[in-house]
């Protein structure tokens, strides 16, 4: 988790520096992923495909977490989402990867009115997300070449800047005014927080990263109220699929129980492990563990 945090963290001074993706991250996505295993995080046991995907059935939102660079993350996600629109056809994909100021070139997107090329221009992605275009590309076009609603999850960078640099107490009113209720007393959320963040790594102070937690949940809320909202909607799909960092959703926290108290729910977090991965998840007590699902990737 400590890196994905380090990742997030230098993203609010660095977004949208150029990343060198995988090599052949377009193939290795688009190639239907396989398990080697699947293990219910709750007991600790191998559970079945079927089982898998008869649990997520079950749930309002699904959520597969990533590591951003890593293509067999996004394979997993890839399949996932392919399986998940053969059960439940109405279906929406939520991405952190896309800021909400951005939600009009991506419903362009899905209605197939602009290009690959107009979209990723009219997103800023590749100022303001940066990572290699091919690992979200498969997706992309499967909601495109189905029509499926794409939601920009994630807060404005320059929001999430700011209460980094200055805290949300020195937010200008009418931007704080802009921001979803933020609960910031989520004792466990920020147990979590405090055990990635390294203050000696960082060189910073208490306060620094109390600055860093604010940003944390700015996004995390952000998120959480756009996937909560998206179902709420009249026309609203029945089942959401968010692909989005780990550490936004490991252990229920971050996305999910802010959606969840805004009434996305039930959900289920899915995260892609390696073998070693997995082995230090199944050490944690049950109910401490960071998935519902395991999704072993490789070793």
């Amino acid at each position: 988790m400590r890196s994905a945090l380090v990742i997030l963290v230098l993203c609010v001074g660095c977004a949208g520096a150029s990343r060198k993706g995988p090599q052949n991250a377009d193939s290795i996505v688009r190639a239907e992923a396989t398990p080697r295993e699947l293990i219910d995080g709750s007991t600790g046991e191998p559970v079945t495909l079927d089982a898998f995907f008869a649990a997520l059935r079950t749930s309002e939102v699904v959520y597969v977490g990533e590591r951003h660079d890593r293509a067999a993350d996004h394979a997993v996600q890839n399949t996932v989402l392919r399986r998940l629109y053969q059960d439940e056809p109405s279906l929406a994909i939520g991405m952190e990867m896309f800021q909400t100021p951005f939600q009009e070139p991506l419903d362009d997107w899905s209605a197939g009115r602009i290009d690959e090329t107009v979209l990723r221009r009219e997103t800023e992605y590749d100022e303001r997300w940066g990572y290699d275009f091919s690992l979200y590309r498969p997706m992309l076009e499967f909601a495109r070449n189905h029509g499926l609603e794409v939601v920009a999850l994630n807060a404005p960078r320059e929001v999430a800047h700011a209460v980094a640099m200055t805290g949300i107490e020195g937010l200008s009113p009418e931007v704080a005014k802009s921001l979803p209720e933020l609960d910031l007393d989520d004792a466990e959320h920020r147990a979590l927080f405090d055990r990635a963040f390294d203050i000696a790594e960082h060189g910073g102070s208490q306060e620094m990263v109390d600055r860093f937690y604010e940003a944390q949940v700015v996004w995390d809320e952000t998120m959480g109220s756009r996937v909560a909202a998206t179902l709420a909607r009249p026309d609203g799909p029945s089942t959401m699929i968010v692909f989005a960092g780990r550490v936004h959703v490991q252990g229920g926290l971050g996305i999910p129980s802010r959606a969840e108290k805004r009434g996305a729910a039930p959900f289920v977090v899915v995260l892609p492990v390696t073998e070693s991965e997995l082995e230090r998840e199944l050490e944690e007590p049950e109910g401490a563990r960071a998935a519902d699902f395991f999704w072993v990737t490789g070793p």
